[in-house]
């Protein structure tokens, strides 16, 4: 996965703030069900809101390693809730 700008983040991040959570991340962490349902949100959105049910102090390294686990980047959140990004592996632009 690349690098994002901060150009890039922030429009991501206005997207994203009229998302509801697609998965959230319950007191077991980070598991393997749930890195199996956040790849199939990504692969059919590139773009998902997750939910975390955990201390505000715990949220970074939830985030970071669900960053890990699916290739993915976090792109920000508020409170309790983190938006994720990965581009789409089709690369066809459709102007035929």
């Amino acid at each position: 996965m690349r690098d994002l700008s901060s150009k890039e983040k922030a429009e991501l991040r206005g997207v994203a703030q009229r998302l509801k959570p697609s998965v959230y991340v319950g007191k077991n962490g980070v598991t393997d069900g749930l890195v199996a349902e956040l790849e199939k949100y990504l692969k059919a959105e590139s773009l998902v809101k997750v939910g975390f049910n955990a201390h505000r102090d715990e949220l970074p390294s939830l985030e970071q390693e669900l960053e890990k686990r699916c290739d993915c980047v976090s792109v920000g959140g508020v409170g309790k809730k983190r938006s994720f990004f990965r581009e789409r592996d089709e690369v066809s632009s459709g102007d035929s």
